[in-house]
């Protein structure tokens, strides 16, 4: 059984958020789609930026102001919110005292499309 235990996870300080990767998962799981928990300090909020692959997140606590391109939108705990490739965005936590928590799933990075094709490549082999 593989278990990523909460007490032993490793967080890093990336895209201005606590950021811990779930999937792809070294020696347990490589989909073709990539997962992480994201934290967002009091009063801080996300670098913006924009990526080469979709994005979807997923609130699990606190609440915040995602901002995609030009648009804003109050977001809480249960929300989801869709990022096409390729746009600018930002997640800013709206509490002075609560941290902002997501679950990010992204798909069809250059890196997960590489993973497919190998997928691929190994299952026309193993005919």
């Amino acid at each position: 059984m593989n278990i990523q235990r909460f007490r032993d996870s490793q967080s890093k300080y990336e895209y201005g958020c606590d950021l811990r990767r779930i999937y792809p998962w070294a020696e347990v799981a490589s989909p073709v789609w990539g997962t992480a928990i994201a934290s967002v300090r009091p009063n801080e909020c996300t670098t913006p930026h924009s990526h080469n692959e979709f994005e979807t997140f997923l609130v699990l606590s606190g609440q915040g102001r995602m901002t995609i391109e030009d648009e804003t939108e109050e977001m809480v705990a249960g929300d989801v919110v869709f990022i096409p490739k390729d746009k600018r965005h930002q997640f800013a936590n709206a509490s002075g005292t609560d941290p902002l928590v997501f679950l990010t799933i992204f798909w069809d990075s250059p890196e997960a499309r590489e993973r497919m094709a190998d997928l691929v490549s190994t299952a026309k082999e193993d005919r």
